[in-house]
């Protein structure tokens, strides 16, 4: 891992882009020494993904002056890593014993790994076992997890959920004559008496160990890994040109998804932070978080911000569309708006579009957080030991997610790459997922997450340096308070004193957003002093006193309390966008 050249050539094959990215070891560290990307070629007429696959790469030797392809195969003189999603996910079905227990692990687990769920399944579903069979049969997987029981624990049960699927004869998503791979991850005393349920001659099963050993215990490791070795042997395989990609390429193939959740959480590990990232695409929404350690991701399917920008509209409702948009702009041009975008996809909007895509962006990152929050939650069935202060913060917060101890906010998806709503990105981070006390917000501005969440295990050292340098940008740190009252109300004085010597002192009433002018990679002290009905995060009326970083946006300081609606009157909206605007400092006062 030493060596003074080291150098990677890592390509991630999404369902429209082909993406190569070469880096290399310099003297000041790991670098990103080019990139290059073609459309991707899995789909006819091609039907060979090595095809866009060769493309990308000899764009890129030509980017380099460097031959990196050579007798129709990467050159082999750097380290081929390769991550894949050509379809948003892989397509999996998931069943357990008990839903909110076995069955929520697996969850979990499939999600951490880069599913799409189709549906799930368990023991003590109310519907009745034909019906399951119907929905079971008519759902064509690529994979389907099977849990439930501790180890030692259920048997006829869980041999009871083998028998659903086999009885349903499930077949896979692509190719009859192909054999559906099942990973098994529940309790290990029963493995040969499930396998011969789930004969061989139709299911590829792989056993692993168990999502949920003890009660009190989630394992998920291993689930995670059986996907991937699943994915790698009998799904794409399958896939036109992967079969001799995978010759070529060194270690596993992972979904794109499962990458970006390695790297994410490896970096907040690395920081010691709890953090919050969004991935808003054309047709799907991902939630990541790690919260004490516990990683978890959610997929909203079918909404994004072109083919899935109309399913936005239809589960939040046009009225939440409509409430983040400062101009007078009626429901029915804002529906059409709605429809050309998701039909025709344009490369530019106008600023009309621009608004209702912002406000569409606000709602998918809301609506996915919503469903978030029902994965990411404290183990089912344990038995908990809780003074009062506890049973009462857990009564109030079910899951593991807290806005107030989230320290980083992450944005990821091409609007976030758009200059004008780059502009914007905070107040669309902040509007949607109302953190409170004092968060780090940073936006994805190179698309090459995947890429070093792939490098990870080759070279964690590389994979968070480069994270750090070329993917995460730092828009600011944001103070936020929770808290109401009447607009204009005094809500708190601020004071900062940057390391250069500058001292600024503001007052911010209620309903107010400001920003203190601090450059990235700048530092200062803050000292927020809070009036008596609000609390930055330690406490009601008590002055929280911190070292923040700066960046594009400076320090912001959100008192428009929490949660909030929309203002009443429209203009707030403009007059919130304004203040992110860079300002110069005020006549500084030497310290």
């Amino acid at each position: 891992m030493g060596s003074e050249k080291e150098s990677y050539l890592i390509v991630d094959i999404n369902s429209h882009q082909t993406k190569a990215v070469f880096i290399e070891r310099t003297g000041d560290g790991y670098g990103v020494e080019g990139t290059s990307e073609t459309p991707t070629t899995v789909d006819p007429p091609e039907l060979d993904v090595t095809i866009g696959v060769e493309k990308a790469v000899r764009g890129l030797g030509q980017k380099l002056g460097r031959e990196l392809w050579v007798s129709g195969k990467p050159s082999g003189a750097h380290r081929l890593l390769c991550s894949s999603s050509t379809s948003g996910g892989i397509y999996m079905n998931v069943a357990g014993l008990i839903r909110n227990i076995s069955t929520e692990s697996a969850q979990r687990a499939a999600l951490g790994a880069g599913a799409l769920l189709q549906d799930v399944f368990s023991y003590n579903d109310p519907q009745p076992r034909f019906r399951m069979i119907e929905r079971m049969r008519s759902l064509r997987p690529e994979i389907f997890l099977l849990a439930g029981g501790t180890d030692g624990g259920a048997e006829a049960q869980v041999l009871n959920m083998a028998g659903l699927i086999e009885e349903a004869d499930v077949k896979p998503r692509f190719g009859d004559g192909y054999k559906l791979p099942v990973v098994y991850a529940g309790n290990v005393d029963i493995r040969e008496e499930v396998s011969k349920v789930l004969t061989e001659d139709r299911y590829a099963t792989r056993a692993v160990d168990n999502v949920r050993p003890l009660i009190e215990t989630e394992n998920l490791g291993p689930a995670r890994e059986g996907i991937y070795d699943s994915y790698m042997e009998h799904v794409i395989v399958h896939s036109p040109g992967y079969d001799k990609l995978v010759e070529w390429v060194e270690g596993k193939i992972i979904p794109t998804q499962a990458a970006i959740g390695k790297i994410l959480y490896a970096y907040a590990q690395e920081r010691g932070v709890n953090l919050l990232a969004v991935d808003v695409g054309g047709a799907t929404t991902d939630v990541y978080s790690v919260y004490d350690g516990v990683f978890n991701r959610s997929l909203n399917a079918d909404i994004g911000l072109t083919y899935g920008i109309s399913n936005i509209m239809k589960e939040a409702g046009i009225e939440n569309i409509m409430r983040w948009m400062p101009g007078d702009i009626s429901e029915r041009k804002v529906r059409n708006i709605v429809g050309n975008i998701m039909a025709l996809q344009p490369e530019s909007l106008s600023d009309e579009e621009r608004m209702v895509q912002q406000s569409a962006v606000r709602e998918a990152i809301r609506l996915g957080l919503e469903q978030h929050k029902n994965y990411a939650t404290r183990l089912k069935g344990v038995r908990l030991l809780r003074d009062l202060g506890m049973m009462f913060e857990q009564a109030l917060e079910p899951s593991i997610l807290n806005l107030m101890k989230t320290q980083v906010v992450i944005g990821r998806g091409s609007i976030f790459n758009d200059p004008e709503n780059l502009k914007i990105a905070s107040l669309l981070l902040l509007d949607a997922l109302q953190p409170w006390g004092l968060t780090e917000i940073y936006v994805d501005i190179s698309s090459i997450m995947p890429h070093t969440g792939m490098l990870l295990d080759s070279n964690r050292e590389a994979a968070l340096q480069i994270l750090s340098k070329a993917c995460l940008r730092k828009l600011g740190t944001c103070v936020a308070v929770k808290g109401k009252a009447e607009e204009g109300v005094e809500a708190l004085t601020v004071s900062m004193s940057t390391s250069g010597g500058v001292s600024v002192e503001e007052t911010v009433a209620y309903g107010e957003l400001k920003t203190l002018p601090l450059g990235a990679g700048e530092s200062a002290k803050i000292v927020v002093n809070p009036t008596k009905r609000f609390d930055v995060g330690v406490g009601r009326g008590r002055s929280l006193d911190a070292k923040v970083t700066g960046g594009e946006h400076g320090v912001i300081i959100d008192a428009r309390g929490r949660p909030f609606g929309t203002p009443i009157k429209k203009e707030a909206l403009s007059v919130w966008a304004e203040s992110l605007k860079p300002r110069p400092v005020a006549p500084a006062t030497k310290t």
